[in-house]
């Protein structure tokens, strides 16, 4: 009964208190010579470097298991009356990993032994589960850890590229993280078993990482785990921290990288015909000391009280010598952009006028003082000679302009490019200190506490000084706490208990400005903050490349999160049973200036002939800087910035059981309950964007705001089904064969903040009334600060009326959309279905080969751009049911983008000659489509949070080699054979992320599937390293001999994988405008259809193949335009957005390492171990993908300006050297080129 009460107590506890993942077990049976089991036998496991005990008894069936071990080296001991005593030593034991040691024991006495020295087996026989663990001392000993490439900033070593080494993944520091085909940056970090990932923004890992060198091995479950695992998406990394020991240990160690040992930086020129090398000082250097607390005369903590301390700092300087923008020539200053002036405009082909019969140009500039109406359609006149006149520019925008820097250097007279920047000096400083203390109360209770700190700084100055600059001071500090507490209840039960927490800070502090300094009327909410600009340019007649000012500045944001764990593990009979869970809490303090400071935009538009809105040119008049010039904005964003706070929680159950079914076959089952709850405000001050409640500003059409602090609702239900059952099996066919399988289902974590916190904070869009008009006019500064000329009336925050769309002048109200569109489905976290199958054979005891069939199907991931709802767009279908409007028709085209105001529509839709009846203020000046969307008073929502409809597809086969260190020599080899296939979701977001999916027809779902823009079918990476070996020798010339070919050390990382697929070609044919699907903000994959593929056509053009090295990219473009012709006007395009077949250079990374290990001090106690790496070290010239997603000028969208077949090819004058075109590799300042670097490490170890 005591027993029973025991086991209650404990499981209360644990399901109460809230699962130490980062633990590994050694399991086993016990037997006597003819194989009988021995129950009730004495095993203890003693840790070899803190003399730490574990003890455990077998079961009745002779089963053994010693659960919850710190990653290390023990020993285990094994006495049974009768018997000899059972020694096995050198048994590593990983994170979260497994070892069997099955014992037989001798007749004898128990004060004889026997005693076994050799590894454990690397056969994973106790279950079905697919990891991989990487120790420290691996990484530190190969060329994998690299501190930044050339010509960028670099950062402090990171543990995380461990992932390098692995089978089915990519890793880019700060940008991605992809494991086994699911999105990218949906990983989960464990520190000490505890939640450590960055809550903020997740492809971010560096804000809050830990120390190389305080970690002792980094886990990295993959597929199928056990359930006491959760809450992860693509990989669930387990860091376990290293103890101090019962001698003092430690290390100091420098990264010294140093551009004498790099490559000069291709396509690029000093000024002699050189090429240029940027100058780089980085040093990573820090040490490590650990050892047990021990106090003459007060406290020996030998066997007891330990600690280990580390102390890690990365310093760069680095002078840039490459900075090359563009910045408007001296004849854009002055308002003459006759040189701007392109090829007149065609629609299918044929030359284009406007309804005045005026031939219209690309980049013509058309003066908006003559915007008239001509038979119906909107009209203007050009400027003579394309100049605008002094008298017609703004005075604010020449203030402001007179802070652009001037072209310099070789290209000054060119149109892009032309701003060679000034040399200038940059520097980040990143320190990480932290300290580990365990404490053995008794041979039964052990605790264990963790402290570090990671801050980042650096100005991180850019090429451009002064009020306009976009860069920010980085300084980010991220707390890590751990306490972890162990208890052995009996020798069958263990209890682990763990709370911790997660305390980052990322302020975002800029200079401050006078806005009254620039003349304009009346300033914004944040006077002292210099307004953000975003002009843009024309690819090949330039502009204003540089956004400037900062987006979002003045903010302050924080992430709390406590943590809390709890396990209890019972062996009984053949089962081992563990039962716990985990619970999370995480909250997000914000103050921010999210465009308090104003945010304009300035387009092409303004300045454009109106009537080609619609008409499916092939490209666009007027110029985003003359736009600029006249002041006339495209948009502006206004608010008065917040003080915030979204938060949510998480909790994790699971039960498991690891049953030995007989000695070769051992069966895993488990389940685990997660509950997560979806973000929310904490007073219920974020918006709504809420379809279906009547706006009191927009008639009572339904499309309105709500806020939880006042509607009396929830804006979500959170999902309270996420059961995920486990199962995995291990049968050992053979003593050095073992069959394994697994499957389970999974479940990711809910939609996270992903740069929501700053959009809080209610703001307003002012946008033009129709095409070509003004949004606001920079004379005006803010048109809602007091006592400004519109009437309007001042903003304030928090405001919970129904306010969208707000009025810009009186009676007037253009569309205008909430910023945060909550889906109803979005507290539904991803959930992933993924299995293995797979054998393992060992061939000798240090060499096994491994091969599986790995795959999974993930659903329910957040996908903003798969939102109907946010992109309020028009279907085809629709419209000709609905309005009698067909899209095949050109006429009926034009009318979808021409004003309400105009006959040609008020003659088929005569209830719109009331504009108010579309809704009271809606502008005349509106286009028809806009009238038709179903909520005209908005454009595009942003759906940040959700909605859950994200699917995801991998099959690979994966394969693995693993020699252990065995005569001087290890290797490790990893293939990926795989198939990546993804619909609506590429990444842990839509919002800021890498390779974003390219939606065609957002309203035909299944038509998004498409191969993912990270799919690299093919990935083999091979790791080795070397120690040549000594000799004995007994004269003193041989002894010599040997001291000079010993300890001479190799390493290599090699990585070779399939190229970057290349997106296809965006459509021309202008049908996404038509159908409003290109002006909002889930598009961000581009707001465009597709070409259609021509059958036959190679993709390639003249035969080139990217791999080949035989062409020059300088003068060759080296796209087929001719393998594809636009979708036609009015339809989709039938293509896929990528294609397997049409992949660019593969870009190999092959790494080596060169050097010595120098052997002081008696026994060698003392090493010095010095060698030089290089990555690249072939110096393979890298070329940028002539179709990457670009992106734009507007932080929030990406990759619509992607070019096409009909791009004009676009040469520097007077030569050859390419500056556009289609298929035109981008080489300005090295482009992509990833030149081999260098860099020296040294280490002492002692």
């Amino acid at each position: 009964m005591r027993s029973l009460y025991l086991v209650a107590g404990a499981l209360l506890l644990a399901l109460t208190m809230f699962a130490q993942t980062d633990r590994g077990t050694i399991t086993g049976t016990i037997a006597d010579p003819a194989g009988a089991v021995v129950s009730n036998a004495k095993i203890e496991a003693k840790n070899v470097a803190t003399s730490a005990v574990y003890e455990v008894a077998s079961t009745d069936t002779g089963n053994y298991t010693l659960a919850q071990l710190p990653a290390g080296t023990y020993e285990i001991t094994v006495t049974v009356p009768g018997f000899k005593k059972f020694v096995r030593q050198n048994l590593t034991v990983q994170v979260a990993g497994t070892i069997r040691i099955d014992v037989i024991l001798e007749v004898g006495t128990s004060s004889e032994s026997v005693t076994v020295t050799e590894a454990a087996p690397l056969l994973k026989t106790e279950s079905g589960e697919l990891s991989h663990n990487v120790s420290t001392d691996r990484l530190n000993n190969l060329p994998a850890i690299t501190l930044g490439a050339s010509g960028a900033l670099g950062n402090i070593r990171n543990p995380l590229q461990a992932v390098t080494l692995l089978p089915g993944t990519q890793f880019a520091s700060d940008n991605t993280l992809r494991v086994n085909g699911m999105p990218s940056s949906t990983y989960s970090i464990r520190v000490e078993g505890q939640d450590a990932t960055n809550g903020i923004t997740r492809q971010s890992t560096q804000v809050n990482q830990a120390g190389l060198d305080a970690i002792q091995e980094v886990s990295v479950q993959v597929s199928n785990y056990a359930a006491e695992y959760g809450q992860a998406g693509g990989g669930y990394f387990n860091y376990t921290m290293k103890s101090g020991t019962n001698q003092f240990h430690g290390s100091a160690y420098d990264y010294l990288v140093n551009e004498a040992l790099n490559s000069p930086v291709p396509f690029t020129d000093d000024g002699t015909g050189h090429h240029l090398r940027n100058r780089q000082r980085r040093n990573d250097y820090g040490f490590t000391f650990g050892g047990p607390i021990d106090i003459p005369k007060v406290y020996d903590g030998h066997d007891k009280t330990f600690f280990f301390f580390n102390f890690e700092q990365f310093r760069e300087t680095q002078r840039v010598t490459t900075g090359l923008d563009t910045v408007p020539t001296l004849a854009y200053r002055n308002g003459d952009f006759s040189g701007a002036l392109l090829g007149r405009l065609t629609i299918a082909g044929q030359p284009a006028s406007d309804a005045n019969g005026t031939a219209i140009f690309q980049n013509q500039i058309f003066d908006p003082k003559t915007t008239r109406t001509v038979n119906g359609a909107t009209v203007r006149d050009p400027y003579a000679n394309n100049t605008i006149p002094k008298t017609d520019m703004d005075p604010v925008a020449l203030k402001i302009q007179a802070m652009f820097p001037l072209p310099v250097g070789t290209r000054a007279t060119q149109a892009i490019n032309n701003y060679e920047a000034p040399a200038y000096d940059n520097y980040r400083h990143t320190t990480i200190p932290s300290i580990k203390l365990d404490h053995n109360l008794s041979s039964m209770i052990k605790i264990s506490g963790y402290y570090s700190q990671t801050r980042a700084y650096s100005p991180q100055v850019n090429d451009f000084q002064g009020p306009f600059t976009n860069s920010v001071i980085q300084d980010s500090k991220s707390h890590t706490v751990r306490i972890n507490y162990d208890q052995s209840v009996t020798p069958t039960m263990l209890l682990h208990l763990g709370a911790g927490l997660l305390y980052t800070t990322q302020p975002n502090l800029t200079p401050k400005f006078d806005q009254s300094s620039l003349g304009w009327a009346k300033n914004f909410a944040a006077p002292t903050l210099f307004p953000w600009l975003s002009i843009g340019q024309d690819a090949s007649k330039g502009g204003m490349s540089y956004t400037g000012g900062i987006f979002n500045p003045y903010a302050y944001l924080e992430d709390i999160k406590p943590t809390q764990n709890a396990s209890l593990t019972w062996v009984k009979g053949n089962h081992t049973f563990k039962m716990g869970g985990e619970m999370i809490f995480e909250g997000f303090p914000d103050l921010s200036y999210s465009r308090a400071n104003g945010n304009l935009g300035f387009g092409a538009q303004q300045t454009a002939d109106p009537w080609e809105t619609g008409k499916g040119t092939n490209a666009f008049t007027g110029f985003s800087y003359a736009s600029f010039l006249l002041g006339r904005s495209l948009s502006l964003n206004h608010g008065t910035g917040s003080s915030n706070r979204l938060g949510n929680h998480s909790l994790g159950l699971y039960v498991q059981d690891t049953w030995k079914v007989t000695r070769k076959f051992t069966l895993d089952y488990g389940l685990r309950y997660d509950y997560q709850t979806l973000l929310k405000e904490q007073y219920g001050r974020m918006q709504d964007a809420a379809f279906n409640t009547p706006n009191p500003v927009a008639g009572n059409r339904n499309g309105s705001v709500l806020y939880e602090a006042t509607c009396n609702c929830s804006y979500n239900h959170n999902y309270p089904w996420a059961l995920g059952p486990r199962l995995g099996a291990a049968y050992q066919i053979t003593p050095k064969t073992v069959f394994r399988a697994g499957v389970g289902v999974a479940y990711g974590t809910s939609p996270y903040q992903a740069t929501l916190s700053p959009n809080v904070g209610d703001f307003y869009t002012v946008s033009p009334t129709t095409y070509g008009d003004a949004a606001t006019f920079l004379q005006d500064g803010n048109p809602f600060a007091a006592g400004n000329r519109f009437g309007n009336a001042p903003i304030f925050w928090p405001d919970f009326r129904p306010n969208y769309p707000s009025q810009t002048a009186p009676g007037v109200r253009p569309p205008q959309s909430p910023f945060i569109a909550v889906d109803r489905n979005s507290g539904r976290p991803p959930r992933i279905f993924q299995w293995s199958i797979g054998l393992q054979r060992e061939l000798t005891h240090d060499l096994v080969v491994e091969a599986a069939y790995v795959g999974n199907r993930g659903v329910w991931w957040t996908a903003p751009l798969l939102s109907t709802y946010g992109y309020n767009g028009l279907q085809p279908d629709t419209l000709k049911s609905t309005y009698g409007i067909d899209v095949s028709v050109p006429g009926d085209r034009t009318l979808l983008t021409t004003p309400i105001s105009s006959p040609l529509v008020t003659s088929r839709f005569p209830f719109l000659a009331n504009p108010d009846n579309v809704y009271p203020g809606f502008p005349g000046g509106q286009t028809l489509s806009q009238a038709l969307r179903p909520y005209p008073q908005w454009t595009g929502i942003p759906p940040f949070l959700g909605p859950p409809l994200g699917t995801t597809w991998y099959d690979s086969l994966q394969a693995k080699v693993t020699k252990r260190m065995s005569h001087g020599l290890s290797v490790d080899s990893a293939f990926s054979w795989q198939k990546e296939l993804n619909l609506g979701v590429a990444s842990d977001t839509s919002y800021l992320t890498p390779a974003p999916n390219l939606i065609n027809d957002v309203f035909n779902y299944q038509q998004n599937k498409q191969i993912s823009a990270f799919s690299r079918p093919f990935m083999l990476v091979i790791t080795a390293n070397y120690t040549t070996p000594g000799f004995a020798a007994s004269s003193t010339s041989m002894k010599a001999v040997s001291w000079l070919v010993r300890d001479w050390t190799l390493g290599t990382l090699l990585r070779y994988q399939s190229g970057q697929v290349i997106r296809t070609p965006p459509s021309s044919n202008g049908f996404f405008n038509q159908i409003r699907r290109t002006d909002n903000p889930a598009t961000f994959g581009g707001a465009n259809t597709f070409f259609n593929r021509v059958a036959g056509q190679p993709l390639f053009a003249n035969g080139i193949d990217p791999n080949c090295k035989c062409f020059d990219p300088t003068t060759q473009l080296v796209l087929n335009p001719a393998a594809w012709t636009d979708a036609p006007a009015g339809t989709f395009g039938t293509s896929a957005p990528y294609y397997n077949d049409y992949r660019w250079q593969r870009q190999p990374a092959e790494n080596i390492s060169l050097g010595r290990i120098f052997r002081v001090a008696k026994e060698g106690r003392i090493t010095l171990n010095v060698r030089a790496e290089f990555q690249n070290m072939f110096n393979r010239v890298f070329l940028a993908n002539p179709l990457a997603v670009s992106a734009s000028s507007s932080p929030f969208v990406v990759g619509a300006g992607a070019p096409n077949p009909l791009s004009p090819t676009v040469r520097v004058p007077g030569t050859q050297t390419l500056s556009s075109g289609y298929g035109f590799v981008n080489t300005f300042n090295g482009g992509a080129a990833q030149p081999r670097t260098g860099q020296i490490v040294a280490r002492v170890t002692f």
